[in-house]
């Protein structure tokens, strides 16, 4: 019998385990329990995604690699739960002189409904008054942290998103753009208003993307769908972020080819001479 060289190693030891295992309700017990419970915890914990960790991630790379300043969009920022981490990450970095911290919200909750587009296909839909917000105790907890680099924008979008403040914005490139608005009409209106000072490589993170499983005709979801359909123009894009989604499909990195786009002042290279590296050796070690 031809031995199929494609097998997994796995493969083989649970043919061997079954052979020793009498019974098909032992063997499934035993698969169950001591196989695929332990591979789907390993899983998790290796690479289950945490939407704290792109902040992180996002504020050092711009540290590191752009010079500022800079500025993060939170989009429904409810109690301010987010908005105190992410003022806190720009703390712990030393980023504070660095990075403006805006956050958008209307603090009554959820409006209706709007449309079909955010409805529940597979389960409730959005109810109205949701994730109603506590403004002035936001101010409050910003005020007591000693914070300077934030702006809370009270009201709804159609009232906050003026083009008097996107010029305002516009100095302090935005590095990182928080959805966290739950509708498609919402998510849809505040990249409209962005999308003219938007530099290539700035990170959009989606908080409601795997609403209705991730389905492209609602939601969050249906906003990126469109922008990669060319709603946008053919020379946007919004590209799945892998390294910072890990197991989601939360993180996007915006991307625009124009002769006229908005870029990020690079910082210089100190490890880049300008020649290719020299013979070392022939074995796949540096």
């Amino acid at each position: 019998m031809k031995r199929n060289p494609d097998r997994s190693p796995l493969i083989t030891v649970l043919r061997w385990t079954s052979y020793l295992l009498p019974g098909d309700f032992l063997k499934t017990f035993f698969y169950l329990h001591c196989v695929a419970a332990p591979r789907r915890i390993l899983h998790k914990l290796t690479s289950s995604f945490y939407r704290m960790d792109p902040l992180y991630q996002v504020l050092s790379e711009f540290k590191r690699d752009f010079n500022g300043p800079f500025s993060i969009l939170e989009f429904g920022t409810a109690s301010g739960y987010s908005s105190a981490k992410m003022l806190y990450a720009t703390r712990y970095l030393h980023m504070e002189d660095d990075v403006v911290i805006h956050a958008f919200d209307s603090f009554q909750g959820l409006p209706p409904v709007p449309g079909k587009e955010d409805k529940g296909i597979v389960s409730s839909d959005w109810q109205e008054g949701q994730y109603r917000g506590d403004y002035e105790r936001l101010c409050a907890y910003v005020e007591s942290k000693g914070y300077k680099n934030h702006r809370i924008h009270k009201g709804y979008f159609e009232e906050t998103l003026t083009p008097e403040l996107l010029e305002e914005i516009k100095p302090t490139r935005p590095i990182f753009v928080w959805v966290d608005c739950d509708y498609y009409e919402g998510t849809r209106h505040l990249f409209e208003w962005l999308l003219p000072i938007l530099p290539s490589g700035c990170v959009f993170y989606f908080d409601d993307f795997e609403f209705n499983y991730g389905s492209r005709l609602t939601g969050e979801a249906r906003l990126v769908h469109e922008v990669n359909q060319g709603a946008f123009g053919d020379n946007v894009e919004l590209m799945h972020d892998r390294s910072l989604s890990l197991d989601s499909d939360r993180v996007y990195r915006f991307m625009r080819l124009a002769d006229d786009q908005v870029r990020y002042d690079r910082k210089p290279s100190p490890a880049w001479e300008g020649t290719p590296r020299p013979i070392g050796n022939g074995s796949p070690l540096p």
